[in-house]
């Protein structure tokens, strides 16, 4: 079997930083098979500045909305968020596809190799098609008024599907998720909790105090965002 040898300032080896006196060694495909020291390493070794660190994981992403980067002011306030990336979906096809891109292109380039994304659409599918990055798909369910949770279950299992042809162990990079405790009536959460092979759940919780508020006085801006969203 051929091998490669990488050699740098610092190793990291998950656990702790390393000298250069300590040498990785992987398969030609990439496969990490040990780390030796430098005396025992041989020649042909690849040497590079900085640090050496296994891939890094972005734990929570929303690659279908990286058209919005930056069209959102700060400090607004979390309602005022989520009722900015409401109307912000609707773009042209074209521009949300060039956004993804160039957003799985940057993370690449920052070393980033597994991703956690949620999805509402089925915006990312042509990208990740091409395998560049490692995901696991968050599709999410939201929908606060119980008399629409199962046309909102059924919207979901419809991305869920999408996804799932595109996977040969679905189960293993595809979960049906919540959105937060204050999207999700009673009725949805139940049928998010029974649908079948669910291994790994997200949920956006406690992002700001209106959540709180909203819980544990029935204060708060969530009011006023419910009464605008007419629930």
């Amino acid at each position: 079997m051929a091998f490669k040898k990488f050699r740098a300032d610092q190793l990291f080896d998950g656990t702790r930083l390393r000298d250069d006196q300590s040498v990785l060694i992987t398969s030609e495909a990439g496969v990490v098979e040990e780390i030796i020291s430098l005396q025992d390493a041989g020649d042909d070794i690849q040497v590079m500045d900085g640090i050496l660190t296994p891939g890094f994981v972005n734990c929570h992403c929303h690659l279908e909305l990286s058209h919005m980067k930056g069209l959102i002011p700060e400090h607004t306030g979390l309602t005022h968020f989520l009722a900015q990336v409401m109307k912000g979906r609707h773009v042209q096809e074209s521009v949300i596809l060039e956004a993804i891109e160039a957003a799985e292109t940057s993370m690449l380039k920052e070393g980033i190799v597994a991703v956690g994304d949620i999805c509402n659409t089925t915006n990312t599918l042509l990208q990740k098609a091409k395998r560049r990055i490692w995901y696991h798909n968050f599709i999410e369910a939201m929908g606060f008024q119980p008399e629409l949770a199962d046309a909102r279950f059924q919207r979901t299992v419809e991305i869920f599907t999408a996804f799932a042809s595109q996977y040969i162990t679905p189960v293993a990079s595809i979960s049906i998720v919540p959105h937060a405790p204050y999207s999700v009536s009673n009725k949805l959460w139940k049928r998010i909790l029974s649908f079948p092979g669910n291994q790994l759940l997200t949920i956006h919780n406690q992002e700001a105090k209106d959540e709180n508020e909203l819980f544990l006085d029935k204060t708060g801006g969530f009011l006023s965002f419910y009464e605008n969203s007419k629930i």
